[in-house]
């Protein structure tokens, strides 16, 4: 080895090498290459031939472990040993080598061949991923909110503290469907095979009923460094507190309609057996004090026929705002035949050809709720429509199909453009009441409409059917197979 060291050529490659090349017999260093001496801080490499070990690497715990090593290598075994520590130069700049020594023969006795690499730009890169995975993970153990990771066996990957504080088994071990929800076997609505063939993300609601709580998860499929096979990755949030203050909202909103309903009941039947009673027996007095006078004159008799009709109309509104308030057929005779009325009513008073099929629905009765929900509902689309929609033609298709009920009202009016609705929906009483009230019933609200082309508005509700006993009444007609005349044709199928 000395008597190499004067080829130049080794010398060349040696010294250009980016690792520290060192070698050691006696405890002194009979060779040392250029990059050996820059490792320490060192400026000459020639200066520290022949020179203890220890005088050259800086003082600390990494020359004991350096001294140490030499030793056992020296002792015979092993043969080699590998190993990284922190370091500093002599200006005390931290450096993170890798070295490797290995026991050699020199000149017939043993020696020690020594190589250093610099990994302090992988270390400090390393400790930097370290910490901001460290970050990571406490941002995550600090949220309410569970997250997890599921891979396409059903094994948890990684789960946050929620997570696992929440789990009915070891997260470790056991599979995703044991821990969430207790399960033997995947779930029945399991996500997973959804979301690992989705480039979208699944959102979904579900209620555990063995937590006794609602959950609301968002869940796509994300690629593990290092791997071939997609995961699920999700985000599970506890709503069971929202759930229970939407259920006391409809709660709510059912009481306040309820009270109107019967308010409404009230003032109908007030109107009707109270100004409606008075009403009519002054129309039957001044019908027989005309006919008692004898002889009037053309002009007496003008104004007694003028005020005859004045009463007459008086009692006809009184018994359409009654009818307006609660119409007393919904009760008798079903909600089918109450919208066949209200047809008929409509087409004579506005000449509009309105076109009724219910035939499913006839002699079906719903439960009270129901019925007059899905009424206002109607009432209120039909009222926009005369009100607003300069239509001449109406479809209205009330149909039972278990497990639903489906009501719609289709226009052929001047319409409007959809990106208007939401503003138009935010003013539109009568637009928001129609949501509220599907909302209370469990079903789904839509409108679609063209500006030239009508409106056609459509929900769709829970079908439940009437308790035992409330029936459609004999005085009643349940099903009307006939067309209704009014001014204009009403055709009810």
């Amino acid at each position: 080895m000395l008597a190499l060291q004067d080829d130049s050529l080794f010398a060349a490659i040696v010294d250009n090498l980016s690792d520290g090349i060192y070698v050691l017999q006696d405890d002194r260093v009979v060779y040392l290459n250029e990059r050996f001496a820059q490792l320490f801080g060192h400026g000459d490499a020639g200066s520290l031939l022949m020179r203890d070990l220890n005088d050259i690497l800086p003082h600390g715990e990494g020359k004991e472990i350096v001294g140490r090593i030499h030793a056992e290598l020296l002792a015979g075994e092993p043969s080699s040993v590998a190993w990284g520590q922190p370091f500093a130069h002599m200006d005390g700049t931290p450096v993170w080598l890798e070295m490797e020594a290995r026991r050699i023969r020199l000149n017939g006795r043993p020696a020690i061949l020594g190589v250093c690499h610099d990994r302090t730009d992988c270390k400090l890169i390393g400790e930097a991923m370290h910490i901001s995975q460290e970050t990571f993970r406490l941002v995550l153990d600090a949220m309410h909110d569970s997250v997890y990771v599921v891979g396409r066996d059903y094994k948890v990957i990684y789960a946050n503290r929620s997570m696992r504080d929440g789990a009915y088994g070891d997260v470790a071990v056991e599979p995703c469907y044991r821990i969430c929800r207790n399960c033997s076997e995947p779930c029945a609505e399991c996500t997973l095979e959804e979301v690992l063939s989705s480039d979208k993300p699944v959102c979904r609601e579900f209620f555990d009923g063995k937590r006794n709580a609602w959950y609301s998860t968002i869940e796509l499929a994300v690629r593990i460094p290092g791997t071939s096979e997609p995961a699920k990755l999700g985000v599970r949030r506890d709503i069971t507190a929202r759930k229970e203050a939407e259920q006391r909202s409809r709660a709510l909103s059912q009481r306040l309609l309820h009270a109107q309903e019967n308010e409404r009941k009230r003032l109908s039947r007030e109107l009707h057996d109270d100004l409606g009673q008075l009403l009519n027996a002054l129309k039957i007095g001044f019908d027989t004090l005309a006919d008692d006078l004898r002889q009037p004159s053309s002009d007496v008799q003008d104004r007694l026929w003028y005020l005859s009709e004045s009463l007459n109309n008086s009692i006809h509104t009184i018994r359409r705002l009654c009818a307006g308030l609660h119409p007393s057929t919904l009760e008798r005779l079903g909600l089918a035949e109450t919208i066949r009325q209200q047809c008929t009513q409509t087409a004579n008073t506005h000449s509009l050809d309105i076109e009724l099929k219910c035939g499913t629905m006839l002699g079906v009765r719903l439960d009270q709720d129901t019925e007059i929900n899905l009424y206002r509902i109607f009432q209120e689309a039909l009222h926009n429509v005369v009100k607003h929609a300069d239509a001449t033609r109406v479809m209205v298709r009330l149909v039972a199909s278990h497990p639903t009920v489906r009501l719609q009202i289709e226009d052929n009016g001047g319409g409007f453009s959809m990106e208007d609705y939401a503003e138009l929906s935010g003013h539109h009483l009568g637009l928001v009441s129609m949501a509220e009230r599907v909302e209370l019933l469990g079903g789904t609200f839509q409108i679609a409409s063209l500006p030239g082309l009508g409106t056609a508005v459509t929900v769709e509700v829970p079908f439940r059917k009437a308790p035992a006993g409330r029936t459609t009444t004999a005085k009643g007609r349940p099903s009307l197979p006939y067309p209704v005349r009014g001014r204009k044709s009403l055709y009810v199928c």
